[in-house]
């Protein structure tokens, strides 16, 4: 018997914008399309070794690829205004548009390099997952080309989240320009809620060395032969 696949359900509150959230697969960044397999396009270096590049390691593009995007339904200007960034936008998505909070919690919360003054995205959107599950909302992973940073939370499934529900971000310092519709603003990662236990095994580094020496017995792919198992989100 088939186990029904978990549906993410969700709904735009714009007509003109209906696929606000999508799967993450379809935002892998041009940066990371245009990197060579290979460091100098060369497999092999004479007394360096062999010239692996991020391109060969999955679980750096799991994270580019795994669950959702929430994306951006409309342009936001930012401009630097005396050395702190003023956001702006047209004035129609007033009622939809980040808001600002005048004071920050605590100073651990603001990410290295971004300007101490915190802002919430706007979700303007309502979704839901099913129950026993939950979502990680986070900034989307390994995406330091973006100009701001969103902070992580966790939500549980079973109910339908509040189309005007928020996510605090910060905006990088001296940065000025334009963050265009479409760009994504958080990554949601669902999973599945159960108990864990953790423990101190014995002899799991002698493990470990056996599956070193299996891994270095190909040039390239044998993570991706041996366990990696494709995620599929749609």
């Amino acid at each position: 018997m088939f186990r029904k696949k978990p549906i993410l359900e969700y709904q735009s509150i714009f007509d003109y914008y209906p696929n606000i959230i999508t799967p993450a697969k379809n935002h892998i960044p041009d940066w990371y399309k245009k990197i060579p397999k290979w460091h100098n396009n060369e497999l092999f270096t004479v007394g360096e070794g062999f010239n692996h590049s991020i391109k060969h390691c999955m679980p750096f593009l799991d994270t580019l690829t795994t669950g959702y995007m929430i994306t951006l339904p409309f342009d936001i200007y930012v401009k630097n205004n005396n050395g702190e960034p003023y956001v702006t936008w047209k004035g129609e998505f007033n009622e939809y548009a980040p808001s600002w909070r005048p004071n920050v919690a605590d100073s651990s919360l603001v990410p290295l390099g971004c300007f101490p003054m915190e802002y919430t995205w706007k979700f303007n959107c309502s979704f839901k997952i099913p129950k026993k599950y939950s979502l990680l909302v986070t900034h989307p992973m390994n995406r330091h080309d973006l100009p701001f940073v969103t902070l992580s939370g966790i939500i549980d499934g079973g109910f339908a989240l509040q189309d005007n529900g928020n996510a605090p971000f910060y905006i990088k310092k001296d940065f000025e320009g334009m963050i265009p519709q479409g760009t994504p603003i958080a990554q949601l990662v669902p999973f599945l809620n159960q108990n864990w236990l953790s423990k101190n095994k014995k002899d799991l580094i002698k493990e470990s060395n056996v599956t070193k020496m299996a891994s270095n017995s190909f040039i390239v792919g044998w993570y991706k032969k041996t366990f990696w198992t494709r995620k599929k989100y749609e």
